[in-house]
């Protein structure tokens, strides 16, 4: 929604006052009498359904995510991040090809990062806070996870926040 928000104010802003409110009878104040339309004032935006029809094509493809990991339970300031972008494969992201790979199995869905038993980790609490936001197929995402440890991250995330 606020994608077509913002498309449809930046058109409104863009087009500015229609020359159809300019030709309208009584728009000078003067009942009855009609104003002649200006010739330098842009035709009306397009209604909302035009705009999301047209919107639609570019923003259903695109698969960009910012990470971050931060030392603590808290995700500010974060220690490192790095973009992502799947759609095409590039970004800062050191291993870009196989983290994407990992998003495109299991989406932008935080209760996919499960921490593997089978890879043993140590039972200190050294907390890490991840976060990922960003675009997925034309939708806003955004979640954050802490867990005990930087092995625990691994072993749930494997390459996504390793960078």
């Amino acid at each position: 929604m606020k994608p077509l928000l913002v498309l449809l104010a930046g058109a409104a802003l863009a087009a500015g006052p229609s020359a159809h409110a300019w030709a309208q009878p009584g728009a000078s104040g003067d009942a009855g009498t009609a104003v002649p339309a200006r010739a330098d004032t842009l035709p009306a935006p397009p209604p909302p359904e035009v705009a999301l029809r047209a919107s639609r094509p570019a923003a259903s493809g695109v698969r960009a995510v910012i990470l971050t990991v931060a030392d603590g339970e808290q995700a500010e300031p974060p220690k490192r991040s790095a973009f992502l972008n799947c759609a095409p494969v590039g970004g800062s992201h050191p291993s870009a090809q196989k983290a994407c790979a990992w998003l495109n199995r299991t989406g932008p869905d935080p209760s996919a990062l499960r921490v593997n038993a089978a890879q043993p980790c140590t039972m200190i609490y050294a907390p890490v806070t991840v976060t990922a936001s960003g675009i997925w197929d034309g939708k806003y995402f955004q979640f954050r996870r802490t867990f005990g440890n930087d092995c625990e991250m691994r072993s749930a995330a494997g390459v996504l926040f390793d960078f």
